[in-house]
C-alpha cells in the first residue's frame, strides 16, 4: 500500500462517504483504511503506523490515561497475553494523551512488551477512537485491529470507560478478524 491510498488522520475519504475533515472523530467503520499518524513512544521515537504494518497486523488500543485502575488492569491483562497476540502475528500499541515520560514510567513499571505512544493534541485519538465525557474528557477505551493491508480488521469502542475488552474476549476477536484457525 502507497502513502497516497492511506486515509489521512482525521481526513477520511471512504468510497461511497464524503470525507470528514478537522477535530470530530470520523466514524471508522471494518474495512475503511486506517488513518496513517505518526507519534512518538516512551522513548521519544517516532512511531509511524504504515511502517508497523510492514511487520503484521497491529492492534490500537486507546485508553484514557496510564495508573488510573482501569487502564492499569487492561494494560496488565494484555501484557499477560501479550504471547498469544504475538502467535496472530499481531503487534499491539498503546495510545493514550499522556506524556513521553509518563509513559516510560508506566511502561517500566508494569514490565509492558509492547510500545506507548502519546498524542497529548489528542489528534489520533480523536480521529480512531474518540473524547469521552465518562473519561474526563479523555480517550474512549477502544481497540482497533489493521490489517496488513491498512484496513480496519476489527473495531471496538467502549462509551463506559469503567469497562474494558478482555484480554481474552479480545485474543477470540482478532482471531475471528484474521480468519486464523482456532
Amino acid at each position: 500500500m502507497t502513502p497516497g491510498q492511506w486515509g489521512a488522520c482525521c481526513t477520511i475519504a471512504t468510497p461511497g462517504r464524503r470525507p470528514n475533515k478537522g477535530r470530530v472523530m470520523a466514524k471508522l467503520e471494518v474495512g475503511d483504511l486506517a488513518p496513517e499518524f505518526e507519534l512518538p513512544d516512551e522513548r521519544g521515537r517516532a512511531v509511524r503506523l504504515s511502517q508497523e504494518l510492514e511487520k503484521g497486523p497491529v492492534l490500537l488500543v486507546f485508553y484514557p490515561g496510564d495508573f488510573s485502575p482501569v487502564c492499569t488492569r487492561q494494560l496488565c491483562s494484555y501484557r499477560d497475553s501479550y504471547d498469544r497476540f504475538a502467535e496472530l502475528g499481531v503487534n499491539l500499541l498503546g495510545i493514550s494523551d499522556d506524556t513521553i515520560a509518563k509513559h516510560r514510567r508506566f511502561k517500566e513499571e508494569r514490565h509492558f512488551p509492547f510500545r506507548l505512544l502519546a498524542d497529548p493534541r489528542r489528534e489520533v485519538i480523536e480521529c480512531y477512537a474518540g473524547i469521552g465525557l465518562l473519561s474526563g474528557g479523555r480517550a474512549h477505551r477502544a481497540n482497533f485491529l489493521v490489517g496488513k493491508d491498512g484496513r480496519l480488521a476489527y473495531i471496538h469502542v467502549e462509551k463506559v470507560s469503567l469497562f474494558h475488552r478482555g484480554a481474552d474476549e479480545l485474543y477470540g476477536a482478532l482471531r475471528r478478524a484474521l480468519g486464523s484457525p482456532s
